[in-house]
């Protein structure tokens, strides 16, 4: 799931313009927190997966 979620975060940068610095701030996490994320050095827990999918949603609208 993580995966999934890295790539569509990746496409709303690519395609929206949107910063990782303001999704970051969407799921309250630090900006290299996101960073890390996007690297594959964490996965995220379950919480923060549902919450970053809701975020994505409103994003994508």
């Amino acid at each position: 799931m993580n995966d999934i979620l890295r790539k569509e975060v990746k496409l709303l940068k690519a395609l929206q313009g949107i910063s990782y610095r303001e999704i970051a701030e969407y799921l309250e996490i630090s900006e290299s927190g996101m960073y890390n994320w996007l690297k594959g050095y964490y996965e995220l827990g379950y919480t923060k997966q549902k919450k970053l999918e809701e975020i994505i949603s409103c994003l994508k609208e």
